[in-house]
C-alpha cells in the first residue's frame, strides 16, 4: 500500500550469469518496501522465495553484503538451484546450499562453524560498536551492531540482519544483535522487531514463531507509518534511533498485547 511517502529504488545490477542464471544486487530496504509479503527478504532469494517478485532464472543478492560475502550467497544459490533441477525437493536443495556455503566460509574466513553451539565468551571481534540502550523497569536490553559476516560463519549460515538471547542461545540474554552493515534508515525498524519479538517471548512466554509473526506486522506498520495512534508517536514521521527508547514506554507494549496477542487468546 502506498501512503505517499517516498520508497526507495530497487538499484537492480548485474554481477554475473551463470548457465541459465542470472544473479544481481539489490536493495533489500525497496524489496521489503514492497509489500507485506516481501518484508521477510534477507541475504538472498531465488524465483521460488518470491515468485511473485523475482523472475524465473534470476537470484537477488542484499547490495550490503555483495562486497564482502556475494561469494558464498552464490555459491549457495547455484547448489540450491542445481539441486532443484535434478528433481530434490525444496528442503533438501535448501540443505545442499548451506553445506556448501559453510565450506567455503571455513576455507576462506578461516571461522570453525560451531552450528550453534555458544562460545563461553563472544568473541570481541563479533562486536563492531554499540547502537543503542532499551530499559523498562524489569529489563536492560542492549542493542549491539556485529560483523554478520561472522555470525553467519561461527553461529548460523542463513542469521540474517538480527536477533536475541531468547531466540539463538549463541546471543547473550539481555542483548539484541543487529548487522552493522544495514543502512542507518532501517536500523531502528530492524531493532523494533527485535525487541518487540523479545518481549513478547520473555513476558508473554510465546514461541519464537508467534513472536515473530507478530513483530513482522509491527514492524511493517510501523515501515509503513500506519494505524500508529495508541502504538507509538512518531514526531518525524518516520521511526529513528531517538525513538527505540520509546518502546519501553509501557503503552507501546501493552498496546501491541492488546491488539496482537489478546485476539488469539480469545480464539
Amino acid at each position: 500500500m502506498n501512503n505517499g511517502r517516498a520508497r526507495p529504488k530497487l538499484n537492480k545490477q548485474r554481477l554475473l550469469s551463470q548457465e541459465a542464471y542470472v544473479f544481481y544486487a539489490v536493495d533489500p530496504l525497496a524489496v521489503r518496501d514492497a509489500s507485506q509479503a516481501d518484508e521477510e527478504f534477507g541475504n538472498f532469494a531465488l524465483h521460488g522465495d518470491f515468485p511473485r517478485l523475482i523472475p524465473e532464472g534470476e537470484v537477488w543478492i542484499a547490495e550490503r553484503l555483495v562486497e564482502r560475502e556475494a561469494v558464498y550467497f552464490i555459491a549457495n544459490g547455484l547448489t540450491r538451484l542445481k539441486e532443484l533441477e535434478r528433481g530434490a525437493e525444496q528442503g533438501k536443495a535448501y540443505t545442499a546450499g548451506e553445506n556448501v556455503e559453510r565450506l567455503l566460509r571455513d576455507r576462506l574466513e578461516g571461522v570453525q562453524y560451531r552450528a550453534g553451539k555458544p562460545h563461553k565468551r563472544v568473541p570481541e571481534r563479533i562486536y563492531v560498536e554499540p547502537y543503542q540502550t532499551i530499559t523498562n523497569d524489569e529489563l536492560s536490553i542492549a542493542v549491539w551492531l556485529v560483523d554478520g559476516c561472522l555470525v553467519r560463519s561461527f553461529y548460523k549460515t542463513d542469521y540474517t540482519e538480527g536477533g536475541h538471547g531468547y531466540v539463538y542461545r549463541w546471543v547473550p540474554k539481555g542483548e539484541i544483535w543487529v548487522e552493522s552493515t544495514l543502512s542507518k534508515a532501517e536500523l531502528p525498524y530492524v531493532v523494533a522487531h527485535e525487541y518487540t519479538e523479545l518481549r513478547l517471548m520473555h513476558d508473554e512466554g510465546l514461541d519464537y514463531d508467534e513472536a515473530h509473526e507478530i513483530s513482522a506486522r509491527v514492524e511493517y506498520q510501523l515501515r509503513e507509518e500506519e494505524h500508529l495512534q495508541g502504538l507509538l508517536e512518531l514526531p518525524r514521521g518516520k521511526l529513528t534511533r531517538g525513538d527505540l527508547t520509546k518502546l519501553a514506554a509501557p503503552g507501546y507494549f501493552s498496546e501491541v498485547v492488546r491488539r496482537r496477542v489478546a485476539p488469539r487468546r480469545k480464539s
